[in-house]
């Protein structure tokens, strides 16, 4: 029989390194934000571009600055950029000094041209040494391809005498296979020699199951390859302490897809990783083992965060307006969405993978005068969520790899969010500074105004930093969303006897001349003559552009109430003193997405959500770069039912092969499963600074949200085992406030009983499903209304009625049918209504342990004479018909060329 290896080229049409091809070389090649700002040179004399590129090298190196642009020519003009456009004048140019260039590969320069009167000049230099031209005469994406001669070449464009406009500059990795791979067949694959009585062993399997949370994986036990002259070949020597790498080379850290055949039959698609090499008294031999695509992903994605994904596409402004418009599903936009988008339709402006539904984020809302509550800031209720299909399509849009799931397509699923909270209880900021300043004078000079307020004095420079004016004696915001947080100290003196005063903060509005006064003393007498009294406290209003905020004093007496000074001390005693925190707090999404979920791993949350829906990932046999996804019942129980009595052929029930001629039934032995946890714990990850859930879990002795499985009936097992739905944890809903029972929201803050405060925490991902209530979404209030305030320049709202309801159920109250996103029944906060039997472990993982705990099912290992074309068509989830009983395989170990050694569980 003959056995082949089959290996593609490492750099072979998308099957190269999963992160080169991804990776764009050019900087600021999109926008071109820093192109007019950036280094010019004009008039030069000389052929252009050597002579300018001439000016930048040294001893034959380049000194240009990497991933930074030059502009040059030779007239008194330049490349500018405009409305994200770069415009070209006949004799200018443009360069760029690449960086982490392989030499010897092969990259791809793209430029998106919309204009070019006759023809467009691309070099490419190393240090200044001219190693290609390119002319381009077309418009449109016009590609080039060139041949990297240093980790730093620099690519110049140039205009000899067009007229032109480019709208982006791409570079990155090529896909062409690089020259001088030896190949046997199409598509540059490569067979491998084997040792002639090398047999290589398969474990081929989907999941465990006696323990299917698990998921094991298909993979090959490690085996040898000679190193002959072929295979030498194709790992380049690796073994050679003195092999120079030229970026070309084998590389044993990427992914190598490989195949194994036997007789022409494929067994087994996946990947090969080098182990090690073996050295024994001169004979060298490669140590490889085969993997699986699943297996694969998760290697990919181990070391990715959600930091690594560029949510700039979800750019918005964070305000009252945008918030309610997520209600709806129209979130705008700060720019059209792109083409290839999983976030809408290319070309708009709105999404709805983005929403803010309410969310007790810190529990620190205060109440009006008709007891609705008033909320202190947005982010105390308003915090973003994403839509778990859009991140899981964006994760697999990184990599090689796709997948299919009926599952991840259904109505439900699609409603489901993560929230990306940021912890604290304000907005993330981009900037913050902090400056002090002071008062010390020897001598009286500032009076406070009779019957008018005037500004207190402060004398330090420094406060510039903070938009503080010395001569106004007021700040003034010069960006939108400045918060300052102020903690101030002024001292005044009685200058005439019984004298009146009255001390405030102003905050003056630029938009709408609304003036706001804060820490307003009202007026008071000030006492007999040298009477020296304060005004200090801590203040953090935000103010948009324009907005000023300024100390003031006043009194009924002329020169009644001085500010206060020193005439004895040298230098005088400071008798003011300020400390101003200045912070710009962010309004785009960037920062308010990443700064907490950022940490979250892509395979965590990949991973979370095949342990919340038990789901099963299998290899797609058409494509071993598609991974199939769907619950376990779906795979495994629905696939094998056909509910048909009138046909009871293999095919209608379901049963795919019939083995019995294939084993020596003489020798089966049935053995039950008795290595099985008398109790398993289904749960989420318990955060503990969640005062609901603490609360919750102290007082029901239950965590919310979780599920026992109890077998205590089967008196012969011991043990317990958890099953934890990492790195999720469950989110107790209930109303806001006992008043209000139809204002119900998730409650995620932590409390301290010591000062009686409450905060947000930097929580667990939570996964809630978007409630429905009418043909708009959002949930009307009738209990109440709540007061949003003004933010971000943007008005509130002080009777707000409505808001976007995130919970864990897919009712509210619950129905018949209502399904819980949380693993099993426990009791619910008011108003919820009666705990719903659709949960996660009814639906998804009581098939399997209904037939893991059954007293019929039965592990059965056996000898079978399985050939390559039964491998070939085998299917994990197929099911085999032995001697008049039907089976599901649970592993295969398989040899050529000699027995399998199978693993099989009956099926009650």
């Amino acid at each position: 029989m003959s056995v082949q290896l089959i290996v593609f080229p490492q750099y072979f049409d998308g099957s190269g390194p999963l992160s080169s091809l991804a990776s764009e070389l050019v900087v600021d090649g999109i926008d071109f934000n820093t192109v007019n700002t950036s280094s010019s040179t004009q008039s030069i004399s000389g052929a252009l571009p050597q002579t300018f590129v001439n000016t930048y090298t040294f001893l034959g190196f380049s000194i240009f600055t990497i991933n930074t642009w030059y502009r040059f020519s030779g007239v008194a003009s330049e490349v500018d950029e405009s409305s994200g456009a770069i415009n070209f004048s006949p004799d200018e140019g443009i360069v760029q000094r690449l960086s982490s260039l392989t030499f010897g590969a092969t990259y791809d320069l793209t430029l998106n041209i919309t204009s070019n009167s006759t023809n467009l000049k691309v070099y490419q230099y190393k240090g200044n040494v001219l190693k290609s031209t390119h002319t381009i005469t077309g418009t449109g994406l016009q590609t080039i391809s060139f041949n990297a001669y240093s980790t730093a070449d620099v690519i110049v464009i140039y205009s000899v005498n067009s007229t032109a406009i480019i709208e982006s500059v791409s570079c990155s990795a090529s896909a062409s296979t690089p020259s001088g791979v030896f190949t046997d067949l199409s598509n540059g694959q490569v067979i491998c020699d084997l040792y002639e009585d090398e047999d290589i062993p398969l474990s081929l399997s989907v999941d465990d199951f006696k323990n299917v949370a698990e998921k094991v994986q298909s993979y090959s036990k490690a085996f040898n390859l000679p190193a002959t002259k072929r295979n030498n070949q194709i790992f380049d020597n690796i073994f050679e302490v003195t092999r120079t790498d030229t970026g070309l080379n084998f590389n044993p850290y990427k992914k190598t897809k490989a195949i194994l055949k036997q007789d022409g039959f494929l067994l087994f698609e996946g990947y090969l990783r080098l182990i090690d090499i073996q050295n024994k008294e001169g004979e060298i031999s490669y140590n490889v083992n085969l993997y699986s695509e699943v297996i694969a992903l998760a290697d990919v994605l181990d070391e990715r965060t959600f930091s690594d994904l560029d949510f700039s596409e979800l750019k918005h402004n964070y305000n009252y307006t945008e918030i309610k418009n997520s209600w709806q599903g129209t979130l705008g936009l700060t720019n059209p969405l792109p083409v290839g988008t999983f976030a809408g339709t290319a070309g708009t402006s709105v999404t709805g993978v983005l929403r803010y539904p309410f969310v007790d984020w810190s529990h620190q809302f205060t109440l009006d005068s008709n007891g609705n509550p008033v909320l202190p800031n947005l982010e105390s209720a308003f915090r973003p969520f994403i839509n778990i299909k859009y991140l899981i399509d964006r994760i697999f849009a990184a990599t090689d790899f796709t997948y299919e799931s009926a599952f991840f397509n259904t109505a439900d699923f699609d409603r489901l969010f993560m929230d990306f909270n940021w912890g604290s209880d304000n907005a993330p900021v981009t900037s913050n500074t902090t400056k002090n300043g002071n008062y010390y004078i020897d001598m009286a000079t500032n009076y406070a105004p009779n019957g008018s307020f005037g500004n207190l004095v402060l004398l330090s420079s420094s406060l510039s930093q903070v938009d503080y004016n010395t001569t106004t004696n007021k700040f003034t915001a010069t960006t939108t969303n400045v918060q300052y947080n102020i903690t101030y100290y002024y001292e005044m003196r009685v200058a005439i006897t019984n004298s009146q005063y009255s001390t405030r903060w102003l905050l003056t509005r630029a938009a709408t001349g609304f003036e706001e006064e804060i820490d307003l003393t009202p007026m008071q007498s000030g006492g007999s003559s040298g009477t020296v009294f304060a005004f200090g406290g801590t203040i953090s209003p935000i103010l948009q552009t324009g907005d000023t905020l300024e100390a003031q004093f006043s009194s009924d007496t002329t020169n009644g109430i001085v500010q206060n000074y020193d005439v004895y001390g040298s230098p005088p005693a400071i008798t003011a003193d300020i400390v101003v925190n200045r912070s710009v707090l962010s309004t785009t999404t960037n920062v308010l997405l990443q700064t907490l979920r950022g940490e979250l791993g892509q395979w965590d949350f990949l991973k979370g959500l095949l342990t919340m829906f038990n789901l099963i990932t299998l290899p797609d046999e058409n494509n071993p770069n598609n991974i199939l996804i769907e619950p376990y019942g779906d795979v495994f129980i629905n696939n094998t039912n056909s509910g048909s009595t009138s046909d009871m052929t293999l095919a209608s029930r379901g049963i795919a092969h019939d083995w019995t001629e294939k084993i020596d039934i003489s020798e089966m032995k049935l053995t039950p499963l008795t290595e099985l946890n008398k109790k398993t714990i289904f749960k989420f990850v318990e955060d503990e600074d969640d005062y609901a859930f603490m609360n919750y879990k102290n007082s029901v002795g239950h965590l919310y949200g979780s599920k026992k499985y109890d077998a205590s009936g089967f008196t012969i097992l011991a043990g317990e085992n958890e099953i934890v739905a990492e790195p999720f944890a469950a989110t107790v809903v209930k109303p806001l406030s006992d008043q209000y029972p139809d204002f119900i929201t998730p409650a995620v803050y932590s409390y301290n009983p010591q000062d009686d405060t409450s905060e947000g925490f930097e929580n667990s991902p939570r996964i809630m499903y978007r409630n429905y209530h009418s043909p708009s979404g959002p949930q009307t209030l009738t209990s109440c209304t709540y007061n949003v305030p003004a933010q971000n320049g943007v008005p509130g709202n002080a009777f707000e009625d409505e808001f976007l309801q995130f919970s864990h159920l897919t009712n509210i109250p619950t129905v018949l049918g209502t399904s819980d996103f949380h693993f099993g029944e426990c009791q619910l906060v008011g108003g919820l209504g009666t705990p719903a039997n659709n949960n996660l472990f009814n639906l998804y993982w009581l098939p399997y342990y209904n037939e893991l705990y059954n007293p019929d099912t039965r592990i059965m290992n056996l000898k079978v004479n399985l050939s390559p074309s039964d491998i070939n068509t085998f299917r994990m989830y197929d099911t085999v018909f032995i001697k008049n009983r039907t089976f599901r395989v649970n592993k295969i170990d398989y040899k050529p060329n000699d027995l399998a050694t199978v693993e099989f569980i009956l099926i009650p």
